[in-house]
């Protein structure tokens, strides 16, 4: 019993990152494609994007989804030095894949849009589950 509990707790908080991802998603991209337009830099626009992105996602995820705020374990300081830790993480595994696949294909904004989604592929499983287990993770009562 207490197990399926556990699952459907973890299911709903996978739900709620997922809308909230698609939403932190569309921000990432349009920003990406923005930044990629002018300067046709796959590093500096995906960066910028992260960036922005990222700030949205903190905030978003500490409050609604992992609801870890008001309470004394849940210190800010603490979660986010751990967010950033693990989505810097995400961030090189995705850029770095990005990168690969942009250098496999060629430049143009086609292709880096496909090295884009590429990157996601490895940041999005790291990111939930270091939120879920490590950055927003309630400690024992």
């Amino acid at each position: 019993m207490a197990i399926k509990f556990c699952l459907e707790k973890t299911w709903h908080k996978f739900i709620a990152f997922g809308i909230i991802g698609v939403v932190a998603f569309v921000v990432d991209w349009a920003i990406f494609n923005a930044v990629y337009a002018l300067s046709a830099i796959f590093l500096l626009s995906i960066s910028i994007a992260w960036v922005i992105s990222m700030g949205f996602n903190f905030i978003i995820n500490r409050n609604y989804t992992f609801n870890a705020r008001g309470h004394e374990h849940h210190h800010v300081g603490k979660q986010l030095f751990k967010w950033l830790t693990m989505h810097t993480i995400a961030f090189l595994a995705r850029a770095g894949l990005g990168k690969a696949v942009l250098f496999l294909l060629g430049p143009g904004i086609l292709n880096a849009n496909i090295a884009f989604f590429s990157g996601l592929v490895v940041s999005i499983p790291i990111t939930f589950f270091g939120s879920l287990f490590w950055a927003f993770k309630k400690k024992s009562a």
